[in-house]
C-alpha cells in the first residue's frame, strides 16, 4: 500500500473514530438531561405531596387552617370544642418566653387540634407596655382577627413570633415591617390597614380584662383545662403541656 493510500486510511479511521466519540458524547449528554428531567419531575412531586400533607412536621405547622378557627373574646381558638383537652395561652408578642413556647409547641398544638384532640385558645396580652412594640404587635394581630380572618390571623400569630425582635431593639421594628408581615399573612385589605392606623381600644380593654380575671401576672403563662401550669422553665412547660394533651387530661 502506497505512503498515500495509508495516509487516506489514517485519516478515514480518525474521522471514523472522531464520529463515534461525538456520538458517544450526544448520546452522554442526553442520559445526563433525561437524569435531570427525571430528578425535577420527582423534586415536583415529592414537593406536591409533601406540601399536601403527605410528610414532614411542618405541615402540622399550615394544617390548623382546616382546624375549627374562630375568634373569641380577643382572642383565637384553633380546635373543635368537643376536644377533650382545653388549653390557654395568655402571650405577649414581644415575650421571648413566649416565642420559645410557641416554637416549641406550634406543630403539636396544631396536629393534635386537627385530631380533635386538642382545642388552644391564644390569648395575646398587653403585658410588656413599656415597649412600644408590644402594642405595635397586638394592634395589628387584632386588626387582622377582627377585620380579616381567624385563618390569616393565626399565620400573623406564627409570623410575628419568626420575627420576634429583641425587647432592647424592638424599637427599630417600622409601622412598614409590621404591615409586610400582615401581607404575608395574607390580611392586606383597606379594612386591617385602617384598623391598624389607631389602637383598637376595645380589643385592648377586652385583653386587659382577660389578664385581669385570670390573674395574669407573667408570661407565658398557660391553663390546662381550667388548672394553670406550674410556671418553671419552658422546657418543663412544653414536656407538661404534650403530656397532658397525649393523655387526654
Amino acid at each position: 500500500m502506497s505512503k498515500q493510500s495509508r495516509d487516506v486510511g489514517r485519516t478515514e479511521r480518525a474521522a471514523a473514530v472522531r464520529a463515534e466519540q461525538a456520538r458517544k458524547e450526544r448520546n452522554r449528554r442526553v442520559l445526563v438531561i433525561v437524569g435531570i428531567v427525571v430528578l425535577l419531575g420527582a423534586v415536583v412531586a415529592a414537593g406536591a405531596w409533601y406540601g399536601g400533607g403527605g410528610g414532614g412536621n411542618n405541615t402540622a405547622s399550615t394544617s390548623s387552617s382546616s382546624s375549627s378557627l374562630k375568634a373569641g373574646d380577643a382572642s383565637l381558638v384553633v380546635g373543635k370544642d368537643s376536644a377533650p383537652v382545653k388549653v390557654v395561652v395568655y402571650e405577649d408578642f414581644l415575650c421571648p418566653f413566649c416565642r420559645e413556647l410557641e416554637t416549641s409547641t406550634r406543630d403539636f398544638l396544631a396536629e393534635n387540634a386537627d385530631k380533635g384532640k386538642v382545642q388552644v385558645t391564644y390569648q395575646p396580652i398587653h403585658l410588656l407596655q413599656q415597649y412600644a412594640y408590644s402594642g405595635k404587635a397586638l394592634n395589628a394581630w387584632a386588626a387582622v382577627l377582627e377585620h380579616a380572618s381567624p385563618a390569616a390571623a393565626l399565620k400573623l400569630h406564627n409570623i410575628l413570633y419568626d420575627n420576634q425582635p429583641y425587647e432592647q431593639s424592638s424599637g427599630t421594628v417600622t409601622d412598614a415591617q409590621i404591615a409586610a408581615w400582615v401581607k404575608q399573612a395574607g390580611a392586606d385589605t383597606s379594612a386591617v390597614r385602617d384598623a391598624m392606623k389607631s389602637q383598637d381600644t376595645t380589643f385592648f380593654a377586652a385583653a386587659q380584662k382577660a389578664m385581669t380575671d385570670a390573674h395574669i401576672t407573667g408570661t407565658p403563662t398557660v391553663f390546662i383545662n381550667g388548672k394553670e401550669l406550674p410556671l418553671s422553665n419552658v422546657t418543663t412547660m412544653v414536656s407538661q403541656l404534650e403530656a397532658a394533651v397525649q393523655q387526654g387530661s
